[in-house]
């Protein structure tokens, strides 16, 4: 896996230099340049926006000393927030140089609390008043907490960047022209502090919004040999072999001392670590990662990383960033097939992250041998239950939908079958939770849902993004599929007169029935579309008395016509669909009769005398079907007679119509 990435890596800086230049913008903060004279004295006091400083609000980027905040910012960042203890034990100064000190103010809930900041709910509503006091707080506890910390942080940085203090003369055993203006630098940083705060935009600052002082005297192409210098010497985790110059790194390799348990074991190499890499590889890797961190990202995620395929890896990484917005990997994948007049993607690596509050975490990295963007041939999703929308007063019967390639697929299909939830699309937004966690509190079917996406999400995204056909198989579908309605029947209201009248189990049943072949590697499995077809017609003529049940499937279709006539005729003000659990938990036929029995004894009286004649004829052959049927492979036959419109309802005009 790390091979891959560094030859990838290695491969965009080769092909596309400047790409270390994409997208790269300051943090969002205050950035203050100080200038130090010869003699240690603090020469721009007078501090000028434009000039000395500049605001950025995370936004708008049309300031002056934009680059100058980028370079800067750039010479004297930390590796990683690990390697910051280093400098600053306790991790408050988050910059790693003498040159500089920058900080954020955030504070944890903890330490909040024993500093008398106050912590806001999300139910709160603080008054602009309470929020501005609030922040004066935290920006004035944030700078006593900095204050103490600068001590330790100037002598660390002196020390790791090979400045070191001898014999009272603090350069002495090394020269450094620029020694007097460090000096100075930090000796002025409480009167600097002082001045800053009279900076309009410091009272913007809150929470994690940056205050950067750099010492510009120094010139910046100084600052950036010296970073580099210490990149190297700080770029290994843990032991150095020196002879080599070989060493851990800390990119995803689990290598921990104090956590014993998440190394390698099994490895045969020097203290379970199961590799080492070069400097230069180390380097690469540490490249890679600020990568990664951009904002707004220049690597699509998740990243295709070719094999063997440099200039598709240059392709790939131009189209997403010449977009102008950023592209998903849906997107992405639709334009360079398109652009390129391509019919698949071989061979190539599919690496999948999350960016996280401890850091980038991979969620997924795979090879996919081929990855297929059309599925074969158009997959129309049928409207076999008749699902309607609400258009001008009336309903109208909704249009098939057109499933063409595999993002179709899941913007139609994944979308609908898991309420919007693990593909959630709102105001043209596409928002995807294949491995993030997942709060039952705000899915809609609640716990049951939740289970649900928990249980085949990760299929399902190896079905979708590495064209895995073999993620998900027909008794998975068939499960998914009826999960899904189940978890409409346990929380969903009667919204119409009608119980047929579902649209959301109506469009569940609909995809059910059309993709019902999709995951069927045999090709054993049955038109579902045409046998529901089939179906409505057999029991429309049941209903009409011309003919009898004539299977187990038309057996549970009528079941379902039946019980849906049934439920209509309930009073209940709060009727739900929970009321169709007790049929659905019947193992065999006859429990399943005798439950339709029992409901057609409590409802008998409310018969309507237009549709008594249909309703005894079905009720009729329903009740005294034969045989000892096991009911469990026939609830999709039952669910559909229920969510099908009723034939009982049908006026033989039109039952002679529709045959």
């Amino acid at each position: 896996m790390i091979r891959e990435i560094i030859n990838f890596t290695n491969g965009l800086l080769s092909d596309i230099p400047d790409i270390m230049q994409w997208n790269i913008q300051p943090d969002k903060g205050l950035h203050v340049f100080i200038d130090i004279d010869e003699t240690g004295n603090w020469a721009n006091q007078n501090l000028q926006q434009s000039i000395d400083y500049d605001y950025y609000d995370g936004k708008n980027q049309d300031i002056k000393l934009w680059n100058d905040c980028i370079r800067y910012q750039e010479a004297t960042e930390y590796i990683t927030m690990n390697k910051v203890s280093k400098f600053d034990k306790k991790k408050k100064i988050h910059s790693c140089s003498p040159f500089a000190v920058a900080f954020n103010f955030n504070f944890n809930d903890k330490e909040k609390s024993e500093l008398g900041i106050k912590i806001f709910k999300k139910s709160d509503k603080p008054s602009k008043e309470e929020l501005k006091s609030n922040n004066a707080l935290i920006r004035a506890q944030r700078r006593i907490v900095i204050e103490e910390r600068l001590k330790d942080y100037q002598s660390n940085s002196l020390s790791i960047y090979g400045i070191k203090k001898k014999d009272g003369d603090l350069f002495s055993n090394q020269p450094f022209i620029y020694g007097k203006q460090i000096m100075g630098f930090f000796n002025n940083l409480h009167k600097i502090l002082n001045a800053v705060e009279l900076i309009a935009e410091y009272s913007l600052l809150t929470g994690k919004d940056y205050l950067h002082l750099y010492l510009r005297t120094i010139p910046i192409d100084v600052q950036e040999e010296l970073h580099n210098r210490y990149v190297k010497q700080e770029i290994f985790s843990g032991e150095v072999m020196l002879k080599e110059h070989f060493g851990s790194v800390g990119f995803f390799t689990a290598y921990n001392q104090k956590k014993p348990f998440l190394r390698h074991r099994t490895s045969f190499l020097k203290d379970g670590v199961s590799q080492r890499f070069s400097e230069e590889d180390a380097i690469t890797l540490y490249t890679f990662e600020k990568l990664l961190r951009r904002k707004p990202q220049c690597l699509p995620n998740p990243l295709p990383i070719m094999v063997d395929g440099r200039e598709w890896n240059k392709r790939v990484i131009k189209l997403f960033n010449e977009s102008g917005d950023t592209l998903s990997f849906r997107d992405l994948l639709k334009q360079l097939f398109a652009k390129y007049n391509m019919k698949s993607l071989p061979n190539y690596y599919l690496l999948n992250l999350s960016k996280t509050v401890s850091g980038i975490v991979i969620n997924d990295f795979d090879f996919v041998p081929l990855f297929r963007y059309y599925l074969d041939g158009d997959i129309v999703v049928s409207n076999v239950t008749n699902s309607s929308s609400l258009q001008d007063k009336s309903f109208e019967r909704e249009r098939e939908i057109s499933i063409k390639t595999i993002f179709d697929f899941e913007r139609v299909a994944v979308r609908e079958v898991f309420n919007n939830s693990l593909v959630k699309i709102k105001e043209d937004k596409y928002v995807t939770n294949y491995f993030g966690e997942i709060d039952s509190n705000y899915v809609i079917g609640g716990t049951l849902m939740s289970n649900l996406m928990q249980k085949y999400r990760k299929a399902i995204y190896a079905y979708i993004y590495k064209s895995d056909t073999n993620a998900i198989n027909a008794s998975m579908f068939d499960d998914i599929m009826y999960q899904s309605v189940l978890s409409n029947i346990k929380l969903d209201t009667f919204e119409n007169k009608r119980f047929e009248w579902n649209n959301s189990i109506k469009k569940k049943i609909n995809i059910w029935f059309s993709l019902y072949k999709m995951f069927n590697q045999n090709d054993k499995r049955e038109n579902m579309v045409t046998k529901i077809n089939e179906l409505k017609n057999e029991i429309s003529r049941v209903t009409k008395g011309e003919t009898d049940l004539l299977s187990p499937e038309s057996f549970a279709f009528g079941a379902g016509q039946l019980v849906s006539y049934l439920m209509d005729r309930s009073v209940s003000t709060n009727k739900t669909y929970a009321m169709l659990e007790p049929y659905l938990q019947k193992g065999k036929s006859r429990f399943l009769q005798d439950a339709i029995a029992q409901t057609v004894t409590v409802y008998k009286h409310d018969i309507n005398q237009i549709y008594k004649g249909r309703f005894e004829f079905l009720a009729s052959q329903v009740l005294t079907y034969g045989g000892d049927i096991d009911m469990k492979p026939l609830l999709k036959y039952f669910l559909a007679g229920c969510f099908s419109p009723c034939t009982i309802y049908e006026k033989t005009k039109e039952i002679t119509n529709n045959n």
